[in-house]
């Protein structure tokens, strides 16, 4: 929101870069910005992740629905929808309220199925005179790279372990040292535990000599989560501490420990290659119950 204000305050002066100004925090622009009720910012964000950081639905000028839904009718979960972006692009047409630049935040750009993200692109590639974009994501990889293309790279680090910590206290989120562990202090993605609690359930199971089941989790949360999964597996074979997974050191040493190096890395390998289509599974259920059947076979066989 730093960089919105600074384009929004309508005194601001400064660097070449006017996302880089700072706000004066007294003028018409930044008294709307600071009520949440500007008319020229849109905020663009899944619902879930607009509740968790306590905005409301953005609608046109930040004005949210009765019933706190995000901007686009009916939207629910984690993605940002086609008709989200939509709305967006008629928005973005109309002409500035106060008379300046109109502000979009897009967060995370990443949270976008194939065709949300193309309608996003045709405002990319003819912007509205006055629009500026700014767009986040943790996981740039997942970005398409036609989006990517066209926008400004800015990289910008994670919050360290202290202002994580501080954050996810801030929204009761129960055993926050385990999950900054798991996000890696990534605390402002849209769903920071993504994938924790089964990936412990999944290592309590083996460790307790049970049949580890996929509960219907999403494919493509299942691989990442064990991905994670594998490497702390591969650091605590190898005699480090696990990252992801802190305090299950023993159970992930013992399971590890199963199988040979090369049989790990293969699997890495292939989890790696199940990554680019974990969204489009042909089976959702059966094809996160075959990978996990793989890691049990992992965890059983003996080292050769």
């Amino acid at each position: 929101m730093q960089g919105a204000a600074g384009l929004l305050c309508e005194t601001a002066e400064g660097p070449p870069r006017p996302w880089q100004r700072q706000p004066c925090g007294r003028c018409p622009g930044c008294t709307l910005l600071r009520s949440g009720s500007h008319p020229d910012l849109r905020l663009l964000l899944p619902a879930a992740l607009a509740g968790e950081l306590g905005q409301r639905a953005a609608g046109s000028g930040g004005e949210a629905p009765p019933d706190g839904r995000a901007a686009s009718r009916g939207t629910v979960g984690r993605e940002i929808a086609i008709d989200q972006v939509r709305e967006l692009i008629d928005w973005a047409q109309a002409t500035s309220h106060r008379g300046g630049l109109k502000v979009a935040l897009v967060h995370p750009l990443d949270a976008m199925a194939a065709p949300a993200a193309n309608a996003l692109l045709k405002v990319l590639e003819e912007p509205p005179a006055g629009l500026c974009l700014l767009a986040g994501s943790h996981r740039l990889d997942r970005v398409l790279p036609t989006l990517r293309s066209r926008c400004l790279l800015q990289p910008w680090g994670r919050p360290d372990a202290a202002r994580a910590l501080d954050e996810l206290r801030r929204r009761g989120t129960e055993q926050p040292e385990a999950v900054a562990a798991w996000c890696r202090n990534a605390v402002f993605d849209s769903d920071p535990a993504r994938g924790l609690q089964w990936t412990r359930r999944l290592v309590e199971q083996m460790a307790a000599g049970q049949a580890p089941q996929g509960d219907g989790v999403a494919p493509a949360v299942a691989v990442e989560s064990l991905q994670k999964l594998s490497f702390d597996l591969l650091r605590c074979r190898a005699g480090l501490p696990a990252l992801y997974l802190q305090g299950l050191d023993d159970s992930l040493r013992r399971l590890g420990g199963q199988g040979d190096a090369g049989a790990w890395q293969q699997w890495w390998r292939r989890l790696a290659q199940a990554a680019a289509t974990a969204d489009f599974p042909l089976h959702a259920g059966l094809a996160v119950q075959a990978w996990i059947v793989e890691w049990t076979h992992l965890c059983t066989s003996r080292a050769k």
